[in-house]
């Protein structure tokens, strides 16, 4: 074990008891508040965070962290964790168990680990850079689809792909693959990771929404970008798929 694996499983260790943190209050009456992006917050958030935060800067004492509901914290240290304590709030106060908890590590901003937990599902992710991709302790690896004619493509919600002004992608993606489906946030990239997905879209990201992601799919054997094509966690798209389907996905956008 490197020293990368060890800083993980650390890390998954705390990932997962924050994500049985945040199950904790699901499908349970709390307080929804909604942000100034208009998007909701609740005390699971805020607590799963809190947690997250006191247990990584209490592990990694040098490390920097940046999360959704706390802000930021030393992010010029070469090693920065990046926090989602719930992605996917909004499926959250819904009931719906498509939710997960996100922790990824950047090196000089690079992703170098990622961490997803869907507690409602039981299923942990993990990854480091140049150790693979796994899930629940198997290896996990996309699909190796290569024409979106017969694809199955997941897409972020339809209201974010009119405010990104991409309405025609999204015609475009339904028109063009076999199958079209709504799986958002981190769990619709989780079916890219393990094959079960061909590709996956997202109009509108935040930076920790997407860090984990980039290392998990990259270890899985996938490829992520922008809608420029850039490979980037820094932009405001997202798109995760396995390699055959980049350049097709690509010249629809």
């Amino acid at each position: 074990m490197n020293e990368l694996e060890d800083i993980l499983e650390t890390a998954t260790e705390i990932a997962e008891r924050a994500a049985e943190l945040a199950y904790s209050y699901f499908r349970k009456p709390i307080l929804i508040e909604m942000k100034e992006n208009q998007t909701p917050v609740t005390v699971a958030d805020k607590k799963t965070e809190e947690f997250i935060r006191k247990s990584l800067l209490e592990a990694f004492p040098g490390f920097g962290i940046l999360g959704e509901e706390l802000g930021e914290e030393s992010t010029h240290n070469q090693y920065v964790w990046t926090v989602d304590p719930i992605d996917g709030t909004r499926s959250f106060v819904r009931g719906i168990p498509l939710f997960g908890t996100l922790i990824g590590l950047l090196d000089r901003g690079e992703p170098i680990g990622g961490i997803m937990v869907l507690p409602a599902l039981q299923e942990t992710y993990w990854a480091g850079a140049d150790l693979g991709a796994y899930c629940n302790g198997h290896q996990i690896h996309v699909s190796d689809a290569h024409e979106l004619k017969t694809a199955v493509m997941g897409v972020g919600d339809v209201y974010a792909f009119r405010e990104a002004g991409k309405e025609k992608l999204f015609r475009s993606l339904n028109e063009k693959t076999e199958i079209c489906r709504g799986y958002t946030d981190c769990f619709g990239h989780s079916l890219v990771m393990r094959g079960a997905m061909d590709a996956m879209v997202d109009p509108v990201i935040s930076i920790w929404d997407i860090a984990p992601l980039a290392c998990l799919v990259e270890e899985a054997g996938g490829e992520y970008f922008d809608f420029h094509g850039e490979r980037t966690i820094r932009g405001q798209t997202f798109i995760t798929c396995g390699p055959g389907l980049k350049k097709e996905i690509l010249s629809l956008t």
